[in-house]
């Protein structure tokens, strides 16, 4: 692969994770509730289900997924059950004062807050669609397919990686505004609501 379009690639994915979706929502909530820390494992979920999603595209067993009208239906359905069930659990949560009683620690395992991410990622088939759209671009005939499909997943997996934690910084810094009991609870509301309609998105598109 020629730098020049490595460098395309890569301005390209950053852009592309930039833009916010259901795991920069997941990651600044849980930064926002459970602190920086607890954050990494929602990220490290996001990576690991990127990972797999990079894997099975490129493998063709994500064509014969999304060739199988009632598998990915019933994924897609499953997928948003879970994204509209987190936003009911985000509505309904009990109000979190970081600043005042510390981060809950306790509340949720570091192994719920991985597998809780994972679910969410591989629970979406389009994934599949959007990295056999997507690699095809950067791949260059004539040269290593291994060698350029791992340049590609890791480096989509390493700016996944930075922007989430960049996110997860910026939770921590907000959960000093959201003392407040009035505040957490719209915040927590608010996350909801985005989650439970990221969920209805995803049956009707």
């Amino acid at each position: 692969m020629s730098t020049e379009l490595y460098l395309v690639y890569l301005a390209t994915v950053v852009v592309l994770l930039a833009a916010p979706g259901p795991m920069t929502l997941m990651t600044l909530s849980t930064s926002v509730r459970f602190g920086h820390g607890r954050a990494l494992f929602t990220v490290l979920g996001s990576n690991v289900a990127g990972l797999i999603l990079m894997v099975l595209s490129a493998t063709g067993i994500g064509a014969l997924i999304t060739a199988q009208p009632m598998l990915y239906d019933l994924l897609r359905y499953g997928g948003a059950a879970y994204l509209i069930w987190l936003g009911i659990n985000a509505w309904r949560a009990r109000k979190a004062t970081p600043a005042a009683e510390g981060y809950q620690h306790q509340c949720r395992s570091r192994r719920a807050l991985f597998r809780e991410t994972l679910m969410v990622g591989l629970a979406n088939p389009k994934g599949l669609l959007f990295f056999a759209a997507l690699f095809p671009q950067f791949i260059q005939s004539g040269e290593n397919l291994t060698e350029q499909f791992m340049i590609l997943s890791l480096t989509f997996t390493a700016v996944d990686f930075v922007i989430l934690n960049l996110v997860a910084l910026g939770g921590c810094a907000l959960a000093n505004h959201l003392a407040n009991p009035g505040a957490q609870k719209g915040f927590n509301r608010c996350c909801g609501l985005v989650f439970m309609s990221l969920g209805g998105m995803m049956l009707l598109y």
